[in-house]
């Protein structure tokens, strides 16, 4: 990638960020990022169609990669742990999504926690639990990984990953 390109989409990505934090994303417009990246609005739009396909780069760049290469693992305690981690070091963006519930960013994030984490669970911890319905389970699993992930980035003092891999893994057990 050029480097003019790679450093405008680096200006418009910390921009979205920004204001997500301050604002929202519901309450972005386009115009606010164009003015906080400092950039043109036909440099915007040549980089990205609007700003839903701006945040579904930033979903993909915080999750498509994360999950890809450790849904190969079958390690659940030492998956949890990286996601964790990863999502620590990525707070700014995950905690400002996360905590705005928004609803892409929350099916993004269910639907690689269904493909990588669930099926590991289900395997190591929801052996017993047959007599339950599968979607119920699905459910469970993902929402709880997902309230256990905004509590875990809302703590001043945050436990580290592992430990709170030990906690998620407690209660389903």
């Amino acid at each position: 990638m050029d480097r003019r390109i790679a450093k405008t989409k680096k200006a418009i990505y910390h921009a979205f960020i920004e204001l997500i934090n301050k604002k929202g994303y519901e309450a972005i417009r386009v115009q606010d990022v164009i003015d906080v990246a400092n950039v043109g609005r036909s440099t915007f739009y040549s980089h990205y169609e609007s700003k839903e396909a701006l945040l579904e780069e930033l979903c993909q760049d915080l999750f498509h990669h994360l999950f890809e290469r450790q849904g190969e693992r079958g390690d659940l305690e030492e998956l949890l742990a990286h996601i964790f981690k990863h999502f620590r070091l990525n707070q700014d963006r995950v905690a400002s999504l996360l905590l705005s519930r928004n609803p892409y960013f929350l099916q993004e994030l269910k639907a690689e926690l269904v493909h990588d984490v669930y099926p590991l669970v289900r395997e190591n911890y929801l052996k017993d639990k047959a007599d339950l319905p599968e979607d119920f389970l699905v459910h469970y699993v993902t929402s709880s990984f997902i309230e256990t992930v905004t509590w875990w980035l809302q703590q001043r003092q945050k436990v580290n990953e592992k430990t709170l891999t030990r906690y998620y893994l407690t209660l389903l057990g």
